[in-house]
């Protein structure tokens, strides 16, 4: 999946990470997840993005200064304990980071 998409070898723990908080055990429960069987209610995925989707994430007016962009290009790598955070790889800066203000772009991938 990482050498496919020529993302660095040091990302695979956001790959297995992300795997891991997609997976759930429907198996043994039938074709309901563990939240559902307690609470009753399917659980919100409207937050899923498509792994290595390219994003466009939002740099908030205190960290940059005139004329520089608003945005920065991205590859989502994974999601937080922190409901709508992601992890983020920037290619340019060759580091990942965690970004609230993102917009995925699932056609696009980098």
């Amino acid at each position: 999946m990482l050498h496919e998409q020529g993302l660095p070898l040091y990302l695979w723990v956001e790959a297995c990470n992300t795997t891991v908080y997609l997976s759930s055990p429907h198996r043994i429960l039938g074709m309901i997840t563990l939240e559902e069987a307690f609470t009753g209610r399917k659980s919100d995925v409207s937050h899923f993005g498509i792994f290595r989707a390219s994003v466009y994430c939002h740099v908030s007016k205190e960290s940059r200064k005139n004329f520089e962009p608003t945005t920065k290009l991205g590859v989502f790598v994974g999601y937080t304990e922190t409901p709508h955070n992601y992890h983020v790889y920037l290619p340019s800066l060759k580091m990942k980071f965690v970004w609230r203000d993102v917009n995925f772009d699932e056609e696009k991938a980098i």
